[in-house]
């Protein structure tokens, strides 16, 4: 049976959201590397990288390569912050630094193209989107393409523009990112080494839109809004790249609900049929640490609530499928540490098996398969 492993981001300093240790208790040095039991789901740590706030991550579609952006403003000591490229070995998983190309400041999310040729970066208090070349040997070429994104939002928090994602689509012609700052969801294809914008529009004024979802066989993305505790489900059009009109926004918090509120991340179980999303804790409600089940509706592509999960749930500001999809591993940043469930592919219940790592800070989680 094929090796499986697991790369789990932290914060080493500043981190956003705060700590659940004292200020003089250990903290993460980078980048967590774990071996994964394919029959069990059980981790083995097998090595920690040095790496500064890589509190995202991106595989190359060979899986040789690991992208990691480091969420700092002061990389060289100059306001930037700086992304990481690192050759993995498959027989042992660990990983081996290749270099390090400085980018816009606080960068946020990643994203490397199908064909393998690029790492699409959103930088949220640079206010850019950035695109570098990949080389042959996976290392990183300099920025080759910024987008500078303009305008503001309706609430205090978007008195800028905040670009906080970048998702290729299924057939990987196509990159929508969400702006946090100015509402804005936009599409972009590469034309050589280029961004070029194709098409966009808006959520509601406030939502503040941070990650995307695509359905895997429909031509359906969701949209995870931070600010307001929302999804909003739009239909994208593969060969054009359009966005149609809005189909449904559903929050991920009930009625009673105070009204600071905060999401994290958002993913579609690859059968299509069950989406997950996550509350990270921003007031005192039973449901403010969560993770979210919906059921999708297979005609319309709507989402109906099926539950919160909150057993062992401690601020997730990161969770994945496996690439099985029986286990979604949460990572709890104020719990420091991840916890494994297991998934009911038909219901989309998702029954707890405990902690699967004690982990400082843990924030993102991607997995490879040898």
């Amino acid at each position: 049976m094929a090796k499986q492993f697991a790369y789990v981001g932290s914060y080493t300093r500043n981190a956003p959201g705060g700590w659940s240790y004292p200020p003089d208790a250990k903290q993460s040095e980078g980048i967590m590397v774990y071996e994964v039991d394919p029959k069990t789901g059980d981790f083995k740590h097998v090595q920690t990288a040095p790496s500064e706030n890589p509190s995202f991550f991106a595989l190359h579609p060979s899986q040789k390569y690991l992208y990691a952006v480091n969420e700092i403003d002061d990389y060289e000591g100059r306001t930037s912050g700086s992304i990481e490229a690192f050759a993995i070995d498959d027989a042992t998983g660990k990983l081996t630094l290749l270099n390090r190309q400085p980018i816009g400041t606080i960068p946020a999310h990643l994203a490397v193209d199908p064909t393998g040729n690029y790492v699409a970066v959103a930088n949220y208090m640079g206010g850019t989107f950035q695109l570098l070349p990949i080389n042959e040997d996976g290392s990183l070429e300099p920025v080759s393409s910024t987008i500078q994104q303009h305008g503001s939002g309706l609430t205090k928090r978007q008195y800028e523009p905040r670009p906080h994602s970048v998702t290729f689509d299924p057939s990987g012609k196509y990159m929508v990112t969400t702006d946090l700052g100015t509402d804005q969801v936009q599409v972009f294809r590469i034309e050589g080494d280029q961004l070029v914008e194709v098409a966009g529009t808006k959520v509601a004024p406030g939502s503040g839109p941070r990650h995307v979802a695509f359905h895997p066989t429909r031509g359906l993305v969701y949209v995870l809004n931070e600010i307001g505790a929302t999804i909003s489900v739009f239909p994208f059009d593969a060969e054009s790249g359009q966005l149609g009109a809005e189909i449904q926004t559903i929050s991920t918090v009930p009625e009673d609900f105070p009204e600071k509120r905060s999401t994290a991340e958002i993913m579609v179980h690859p059968a299509g049929n069950i989406l997950y999303s996550s509350n990270r804790k921003s007031a005192e409600h039973a449901v403010a640490d969560a993770i979210v089940s919906f059921r999708i509706d297979s005609e319309s592509g709507k989402l109906q609530l099926i539950g919160h999960t909150t057993e062992g749930i401690k601020m997730p500001r990161g969770f994945s499928l496996d690439p099985t999809a029986k286990w979604l591993y949460a990572l709890n940043q104020k719990g420091d540490s991840i916890v494994r469930f297991e998934v009911n592919p038909e219901s989309g219940a998702l029954t707890s098996t405990g902690v699967v790592a004690e982990t400082p800070v843990p924030v993102a989680i991607v997995f490879k398969t040898e």
